[in-house]
């Protein structure tokens, strides 16, 4: 099952109707469907109508449900108004047609079919452990378990990113979401289909992409907040950056246009929907399907340890931006793992070690970008000013940057250390 939710926010159109209009499909059977099931120890009610479509052709085996109407769960109301397509392995080609037709019509998500997983996944309690298609053991259960639940997560924040993209924490919420769904994507890789997981990894890396040059600017700007606030407190004393802080909001007006133009929901729907459905067909190597999943996990993580303990030998100039920028990486990709994978042994010690280099890595790379971003104000021959607040803007921490660059050494050897220790204790 494909389930879409419609986030246009218009209600007033009955949606079977609208669905009817879209696909051509005739409706045969409507009822009105009250059922109460728990949440988290609570009760939750769906009271809403509910449409099945058929496509007017003799023995096809697709299926479009319409569910509109609410949930009361917790004193809350909420509105419930989407389609699941109903489908088998013989009519993906019909499947695509369909949820084209859809996605360019209306604006739709994807979202978790199960309306109780859905809720559980909403409030953070989810555990796919619980499904029986984790309990037979088996790696095929990666497939439906490990990711399914995070292309519902990137949906629905794409969504939010394109109706507010001035609002800076949909942008690294954004980039965040879709760089675990990579990791883990990437994670699973060796028992997956390699050339088609290849391609989806690239394919969502450039959704990524898209939203990379706006996130620097966010810091930039988040920067210049900072230099005010220390330009406040010291009483006037410190230039505060005016001209470079409009000129930075100015790029990032003309890169959210150019974000928009790039990234339609309709096109990023689609395309996680045939993300959903690739997986949903189980993409597992064929002498792979029955090996156990634990198994699996706990190799893989040995895996990616081994080559993290030794990656500074790859990359041994830590005064090298662009060296440091891809260990960056490898950390981020490591510590999506830990905190994704809910098989992971957890170490608070590792975490923190893992967190604080990251940190330190993550504001080397910050200060560097800042430093390229102002790179053509500091040319600027013609405005005095703004080469000197360019200069301010630039070196503002560079002073630290020089000093984590020091400390980085021995922050790497604690955590290499301390993920040795957690690797031969749970691996």
């Amino acid at each position: 099952m494909l389930c879409l939710q419609d986030v246009s926010g218009v209600s007033e159109v009955d949606l079977a109707e609208r669905l009817r209009i879209i696909t051509g499909w005739k409706a045969c059977r409507t009822e009105e469907c009250e059922r109460r099931f728990e949440i988290d120890g609570e009760e939750a009610v769906l009271r809403c109508r509910e449409t099945e479509l058929q496509p007017p052709v003799k023995n096809s085996e697709l299926r479009l449900i319409a569910k509109e109407g609410i949930v009361i769960m917790a004193a809350k109301l909420l509105p419930l108004r989407e389609m699941t397509v109903v489908y088998t392995s013989k009519e993906l080609t019909k499947l695509s047609t369909v949820v084209e037709k859809l996605c360019c019509r209306m604006s739709l998500i994807i979202a978790e079919p199960d309306l109780k997983q859905r809720l559980a996944q909403e409030n953070g309690t989810y555990d796919f452990r619980k499904l029986p298609a984790y309990k037979n053991g088996s790696l095929q259960a990666m497939a439906v378990c490990h990711l399914p639940w995070q292309i519902y997560v990137v949906s629905k924040t794409w969504q939010q990113f394109l109706q507010q993209p001035e609002e800076k924490v949909f942008v690294r919420q954004l980039r965040v979401k879709l760089r675990r769904l990579r990791s883990t994507l990437s994670f699973f890789k060796p028992v997956l289909q390699k050339n088609s997981t290849v391609a989806w990894q690239n394919t969502l890396r450039q959704q990524g992409e898209i939203l990379s040059r706006l996130r620097e600017l966010d810091v930039a700007l988040m920067t210049c907040e900072k230099i005010k606030l220390q330009a406040a407190a010291s009483g006037g004393k410190l230039t505060v950056p005016t001209q470079v802080e409009e000129l930075l909001q100015k790029l990032r007006v003309e890169e959210t246009a150019a974000c928009l133009q790039k990234a339609d929901l309709s096109i990023m729907t689609k395309t996680l929907a045939q993300f959903s459905i690739w997986l949903h067909e189980r993409p597992l190597a064929s002498n792979l399907a029955d090996k156990k999943i634990r198994k699996f996990i706990s190799r893989r993580l040995n895996e990616w340890s081994e080559k993290l303990e030794t990656i500074d030998r790859k990359y041994p100039d830590f005064h090298n931006m662009l060296e440091l920028h891809q260990i960056r990486i490898k950390i981020k990709r490591f510590r999506y793992a830990l905190q994704t994978l809910p098989e992971v042994p957890r170490d608070s010690n590792l975490l923190r070690r893992l967190k604080r280099l990251q940190d330190m890595l993550g504001f080397l790379h910050d200060d560097f970008i800042n430093a390229k971003l102002v790179q053509c104000f500091l040319e600027d021959a013609g405005n005095v000013q703004l080469r000197y607040e360019a200069g301010l803007f630039a070196g503002w921490e560079r002073a630290k940057a020089e000093a984590a660059v020091e400390m980085l050494p021995q922050l790497w050897e604690d955590f290499c250390g301390a993920l040795n220790a957690w690797r031969k204790a749970n691996l």
